[in-house]
C-alpha cells in the first residue's frame, strides 16, 4: 500500500477562488527566521555602477569590440559586393575593371564610415528618438545617393559611379545595424 492519499478536489475552491493557505500547510517561521526577516528589510546600498561606462548606459569595452567586428565584417560584405558591381559593370560597359584593390579601398572606407555614424547612435539614446536614428540613416542615404547620381556622372554615361553608390549603400547599411550592436553592449 502506498502512504499517499488519493487526490480529492475541494468542491469549494476551483478556478477563479483565491488560494489562502491554512495553518497547516503555511510555512513555520521559528524567532531566529523573524530576525533575520527584519534584518533583511534594512535599505541597502545603492549599487555602484561600473567606472568604464560610456555615455552612463554602455560597458566601453564590449562596445569597442562589437563596432569593430561590425565594422570587418561590413567592410568584407563591402567588398564582395562593391567587387560584383565592378564585374557587372566591366561586363556591360567593355570596360576594364577597376580590380579587387578599388573594391578594397571602398570597402574600408564603407566600414570605417559606418560605424563612425553608428556610433551618432550614443547621444539618441535615453531621448525617445531612438527609432528616427534608422529613419535618418535611411533619409540620407537616399540623398546622398541622389546627389551623386546627379552630380556623378552616372547620368552623363559613366557606369564607375554605380561602384561609389554600391559604396554609399553599404556605408548606410552598416551605421542602419550598429545600434544594435551599440545596445548589446548595455550595462542592465
Amino acid at each position: 500500500m502506498s502512504n499517499q492519499q488519493p487526490y480529492r478536489q475541494d468542491p469549494n475552491r476551483g478556478y477563479g477562488q483565491q488560494y489562502e493557505p491554512t495553518r497547516q500547510y503555511a510555512p513555520q517561521q521559528s524567532r531566529q527566521n523573524q530576525g533575520y526577516q527584519q534584518q533583511s528589510q534594512s535599505p541597502q546600498p545603492p549599487r555602484q555602477q561600473p567606472e568604464n561606462l560610456l555615455a552612463g548606459r554602455f560597458d566601453t569595452k564590449k562596445v569597442i569590440i562589437n563596432l569593430v567586428i561590425l565594422g570587418v565584417l561590413c567592410a568584407v560584405i563591402s567588398f564582395a559586393v562593391l567587387l560584383v558591381i565592378d564585374l557587372i559593370v566591366s561586363a556591360v560597359t567593355g570596360w576594364a575593371a577597376q580590380g579587387p584593390g578599388a573594391a578594397v579601398v571602398y570597402g574600408a572606407i564603407a566600414g570605417i564610415v559606418g560605424v563612425l555614424a553608428g556610433l551618432l547612435y550614443i547621444p539618441v539614446v535615453g531621448t525617445g528618438n531612438e527609432n528616427l536614428f534608422g529613419a535618418a540613416i535611411l533619409a540620407l542615404a537616399i540623398a546622398a545617393g541622389v546627389v551623386y547620381v546627379l552630380l556623378g556622372g552616372l547620368l552623363d554615361g559613366d557606369w564607375n559611379t554605380l561602384l561609389t553608390l554600391g559604396a554609399i549603400l553599404c556605408t548606410a547599411g552598416t551605421a542602419y545595424v550598429a545600434p544594435t550592436r551599440i545596445e548589446s553592449a548595455r550595462v542592465r
